[in-house]
């Protein structure tokens, strides 16, 4: 499985799994009739629904947030952007294939603050979530605009050279 490219997506995903496990242990213990002490029947089955119909208003603005970034590419306004910060999202770990042990930031993505002007006005972006780590040399990514609402934006990825 890839890893997430925005942090809806990874809600979307975690929800979803949380849900998927309390409805399948709901179930198994609603088949077998298996006495859960300290909780209501059916618990496991409503509380594993509700992690669900989160997870799916998780996946459903992340869907909506990868339209609005195809749209921005599509039909935006590219305009020269500057890095001014690149972040690690310490809290977020993925896939630690390397040790046994996993520290904080060890396998976090990256993200990448940019800064651009467009009518006479600066204003700032984030971009989605990056797993591999930025250059720190100068770069000048490339921004999609809304030229209706330019404070909606998006940086272009694929304009960020990478660290190897």
């Amino acid at each position: 499985m890839r890893p997430p490219q925005t942090v809806w997506s990874l809600y979307a995903f975690a929800f979803g799994l949380i849900g998927a496990i309390f409805v399948f242990l709901g179930a198994i213990f609603f088949i077998t009739r298996f006495p859960v002490s300290g909780a209501p029947d059916g618990f496991f089955l409503l509380t594993g629904a509700a992690f669900l119909l989160v997870g799916l208003c998780c996946l459903t603005k992340s869907r909506l947030q990868g339209r609005r970034i195809k749209r921005l590419k599509m039909e935006g306004v590219p305009v020269a952007g500057n890095i001014q910060s690149v972040q690690p999202v310490i809290w977020i770990n993925w896939r630690n294939t390397r040790t046994f042990f996993n520290w904080p930031g060890q396998c976090s993505p990256w993200v990448v603050r940019c800064s651009y002007c467009y009518g006479g006005r600066t204003y700032t972006v984030k971009s989605t979530l990056s797993w591999l780590k930025p250059s720190a040399a100068f770069q000048q990514p490339v921004i999609y605009l809304d030229p209706r609402h330019p404070a909606r934006a998006y940086v272009d990825m694929d304009t960020i050279r990478w660290e190897l």
